[in-house]
């Protein structure tokens, strides 16, 4: 699933863009419909820095909201394109 997420581009070109629900920190549910992954180097002045790898947060971009970037972490996802993830380590 975090292989997809992390794809640009589709076959023929196409921007991968997939639904996400999550859990917000104030333990309600939030939904995005149609979000992909932020091409921008967001925020901050020196560019977007944050790596996957250290810190598990994804920074995307919300389709529905003017292309709005948001960052979200990894072990907040509940669902990806409406199938359920499961976070076992």
């Amino acid at each position: 699933m975090f292989a997809e997420i992390h794809q640009d581009t589709l076959e023929g070109g196409r921007n991968h863009v997939f639904s996400l629900k999550y859990v917000k920190k104030d333990s309600t549910v939030g939904y995005k419909a149609r979000v992909r992954k932020c091409a921008k180097n967001l925020p901050g002045e020196r560019g977007y820095r944050g790596n996957i790898n250290l810190n598990h947060v994804l920074l995307l971009e919300n389709l529905e909201a003017n292309k709005q970037p948001f960052e979200l972490a990894i072990d907040l996802i509940t669902h990806y394109n409406g199938l359920r993830v499961v976070h076992t380590f």
